[in-house]
C-alpha cells in the first residue's frame, strides 16, 4: 500500500476494489460521523422533571437528579407546577408533548400528569405503594408509566429486624385499609427470614390502643407499614407511647418516625434515589421502554434511635454493620 496525496494506492493485480479509490478525507469524516451518533442520540433524549414548589428532601432530590442525568450526557429541564388544581396551559401541554421522558416528583404531581393524558412516557418518584396501586387502577390505560416507590421492600425490613434483634423473632404487624393487601406478601417474606409474623387487621384508628396492647403480649417488635388510617399525625404519638410502656420496640417506615421514638427504620437518601432514577432514565433512553412498571429502592440507609434502644435494653450494632448484614441477607 502506498500513500499518494490523499489517496491510498494498493499494488494490486487485476481490478482494484472500490474502497481503494475513496479519499482519506471522506473516510475520516465518515468515521467521525459514526462516533457522533451516540452523542446526537443523547441530545435528542431529553428528560423533563415536573415538580411542585418544595424544600428539604424533595428539593435535594431534584437538584441531585439534574446533576446525575446531565452526567450521563442527557439534557434535562424542569417545570414547576404552581397550582395543582388548575389544568395545564396549552403552551405547557405542547412543551411536555415534545419531551422523550417526563419525571414526576411526588404523588400529587404524578396524578396531575396522568390525568392530563399527555401520552408521553412517565417515570415517577417519591410515591407510596398504596397510592401507586390506586393510580395504576385508575389510569390502567396508561401502559408507559413506571415508578420508583418510596417504600422499602418488606423482606428488607424483616432483615433489619433480624440484624437488630437476632433470629427467631416474633414480629407484630398492624394492617389497615391501605396495607391489608400486603398480608400474603408478609407471610411469604417471613418464611426465609426467621421472623414469625403475627398480623392484626384494623379498620379504624379507634381500635389502635387495644391492638397495640394485644400485639405487645405476643411479640418482640412491632413493624409499621405506611397506612394513613393507622399511622398519621393524630395517632403516631399515642402508638409510640403505648408501645413504649409495654416495652415493645417499633420499627418505623421513615427517618422522621425514628426521631419520634421508633428504634430503627430503613430509608433511602436523595442521592441514593437520584442515582437509581438516573440509571432507569439511561436504560429507558437506550431501550425506549421501561424494564419494570414498578421499582423498589436499590440502595438504602438506616436510622437508629439509640437512646430509645438503650432504655428498652436493646444493644444495637453500628449503622455500617447493620447495613452489611441486611445486604448479605439479600444476596442469599
Amino acid at each position: 500500500m502506498i500513500l499518494l496525496g490523499n489517496r491510498y494506492i494498493w499494488k494490486y493485480h487485476g481490478s482494484s476494489p472500490w474502497y481503494i479509490h475513496v479519499p482519506v478525507t471522506l473516510i475520516f469524516i465518515f468515521v467521525l460521523s459514526l462516533l457522533a451518533l451516540p452523542a446526537q442520540a443523547a441530545k435528542n433524549n431529553r428528560a423533563y422533571i415536573i415538580y411542585q414548589q418544595t424544600q428539604g428532601f424533595s428539593q435535594q432530590l431534584i437538584e441531585q437528579l439534574e446533576k446525575d442525568i446531565s452526567r450521563k450526557g442527557y439534557p434535562v429541564s424542569k417545570m414547576l407546577i404552581d397550582d395543582i388544581n388548575k389544568p395545564l396551559s396549552q403552551a405547557n401541554l405542547l412543551t411536555l408533548r415534545k419531551q422523550q421522558l417526563l419525571i414526576t416528583i411526588g404523588s400529587r404531581v404524578t396524578e396531575f400528569i396522568l390525568k392530563a393524558d399527555i401520552d408521553r412516557p412517565i417515570l415517577s418518584a417519591l410515591i407510596p405503594r398504596h397510592i401507586a396501586n390506586s393510580l395504576r387502577k385508575k389510569y390502567s390505560k396508561n401502559k408507559n408509566w413506571s415508578y420508583l416507590l418510596i417504600d422499602q421492600p418488606i423482606n428488607r425490613q424483616l432483615n433489619l429486624i433480624t440484624a437488630i434483634l437476632g433470629k427467631h423473632t416474633n414480629t407484630g404487624v398492624l394492617l389497615g385499609p391501605f396495607t391489608k393487601q400486603l398480608k400474603a406478601e408478609l407471610i411469604k417474606s417471613s418464611s426465609p427470614s426467621t421472623n414469625h409474623i403475627n398480623i392484626k387487621e384494623v379498620d379504624s384508628a379507634k381500635a389502635l390502643t387495644y391492638s397495640v396492647n394485644e400485639l405487645s403480649r405476643k411479640n418482640d417488635v412491632l413493624l409499621t407499614l405506611p397506612d394513613p388510617v393507622i399511622y398519621n399525625k393524630s395517632t403516631i404519638r399515642g402508638i409510640l407511647l403505648s408501645a413504649y410502656r409495654k416495652k415493645l420496640p417499633i420499627i418505623g417506615f421513615s427517618k422522621a418516625y425514628v426521631k419520634a421514638g421508633a428504634i430503627a427504620a430503613i430509608y433511602s437518601k436523595p442521592a441514593q434515589i437520584s442515582k437509581q432514577l438516573s440509571s432507569i432514565t439511561g436504560d429507558f433512553f437506550n431501550h425506549h421502554t421501561f424494564k419494570k412498571s414498578r421499582y423498589f429502592p436499590d440502595d438504602f440507609s438506616v436510622a437508629i434511635n439509640r437512646s430509645i434502644a438503650r432504655s428498652l435494653g436493646i444493644k444495637i450494632d453500628s449503622d455500617k454493620l447493620i447495613i452489611e448484614k441486611i445486604k448479605m441477607a439479600e444476596k442469599h
